[in-house]
């Protein structure tokens, strides 16, 4: 046996705590900087809600072909140069953010997603197949809590340094680029011959298709897309219209990305003993009524808990989305994280644009409308279900 295999009968704990670390950090970098404090920098260049709506929908684009080739390139490549490609196209995308102008900005929100789609496949499947199984869904709830933390601390850098200028860029750069410390610490993933004998993406959408879990994950992505790209890109003009400055919105995503941080294993523990559809519904029921408390103008304090419970929420649905996807009886665990992260990050395209749009035309208020119709549908479908 290799040096670098740990015996069969032992988990390997360097590894699930090297990746765990790889996420964190470059989770920071890839979504906290990019997705949530990049487009608070590019209100302040001046962009309208609408070339906000194209920016948050580009990241999204991006990540599908990131997510729909990472599973062919693991298997070619290695995961672990299908993670470090992931990290070198988000530099170079926060690079081209620093020094061009609208619209290149698009080009380099689409390097970016692709990026994150690398390593968001490239990495997960590997975790989570080295995980021991009766604890899976539990380790799935404390890995997006660890990268939940993303939208809590790059709110807090950016409130620390200032959105203003290239600095908040430059610490995007360093958190991407440490991610490849832990990186090295990580043993090579162990052939996964299931997968390889699984006959490619049509056999293992046939062999998914049929569970329940699979499907009802499948709707919480598609909504929980939506959702979350809408929320997270266009919430700088929302709070902008109603007198927030830089630094309070910087408060109030931070306060959001608090509530992600703190409300994934309470999520993981209700799918795992309340089922997903239930937790799904809740979810969204709650987010219909954070949504409509946001949209009356509450003052700062009811804003802020708002915001927490909105963030907790709203992250939850991506963590639903991948406990469906892990514990689907299929083969091939990187087609189920990959098809349901693509139909996530599909949604998110549709998200920005269509509520950006809808600013646009009727006022910044629409972003609380749009997330409490689509939250609504969520709820109805689910129950239906």
């Amino acid at each position: 046996m290799s040096s670098s295999t740990p015996p069969n009968h032992a988990y390997d704990w360097r590894t699930i705590t090297a990746l765990n670390a790889v996420s964190t950090l470059s989770q920071i970098g890839q979504f906290g900087i990019v997705y949530v404090m990049v487009p608070v920098w590019l209100a302040l260049q001046g962009l309208s809600a609408a070339q906000l709506g194209f920016f948050a929908a580009s990241l999204w684009l991006g990540q599908m072909p990131g997510l729909a080739l990472a599973p062919w390139l693991c298997h070619r490549w290695g995961a672990r140069r299908v993670v470090v490609a992931g990290l070198a196209c988000s530099v170079v995308a926060l690079l081209g953010i620093a020094y061009v102008g609208w619209p290149l900005y698009l080009l380099c929100g689409l390097l970016a997603g692709l990026g994150m789609g690398l390593r968001w496949v490239g990495l997960e499947p590997w975790l989570y197949r080295i995980a021991p199984a009766h604890a899976r869904g539990r380790l799935v709830g404390f890995h997006e809590t660890l990268i939940a933390a993303a939208p809590v601390v790059a709110p807090a850098i950016a409130a620390l340094v200032g959105v203003q200028g290239h600095t908040i860029l430059w610490v995007g750069i360093g958190f991407t680029v440490s991610a490849l410390l832990p990186l090295a610490f990580a043993r090579r993933p162990p052939h996964d011959a299931a997968a390889l004998a699984s006959g490619g993406w049509r056999q293992s959408g046939a062999a998914a298709w049929p569970h329940r879990i699979f499907r009802q994950g499948l709707l919480i992505a598609l909504c929980g897309g939506m959702l979350e790209s809408a929320v997270v890109g266009l919430f700088a003009v929302f709070a902008g219209d109603r007198g927030f400055d830089a630094q309070n919105i910087a408060h109030l995503l931070t306060s959001f990305g608090l509530g992600g941080l703190l409300l994934q294993y309470p999520v993981g523990w209700m799918a795992d003993h309340w089922g997903m559809r239930t937790a799904g519904a809740l979810a969204a029921a709650g987010t219909v009524l954070a949504a409509a408390v946001l949209a009356l103008l509450p003052g700062v304090p009811v804003a802020y808990a708002t915001m927490f419970v909105l963030g907790g929420l709203i992250t939850a649905f991506l963590t639903l989305a991948l406990i469906a996807a892990t514990k689907t009886p299929t083969p091939d665990m990187a087609w189920n994280v990959s098809s349901l992260s693509i139909a996530y990050s599909l949604s998110a395209v549709v998200g920005p644009v269509v509520a950006g749009g809808a600013m646009t035309a009727t006022g910044s208020a629409a972003l609380m409308g749009f997330t409490a119709v689509v939250a609504g549908v969520m709820v109805i479908l689910l129950l239906k279900r």
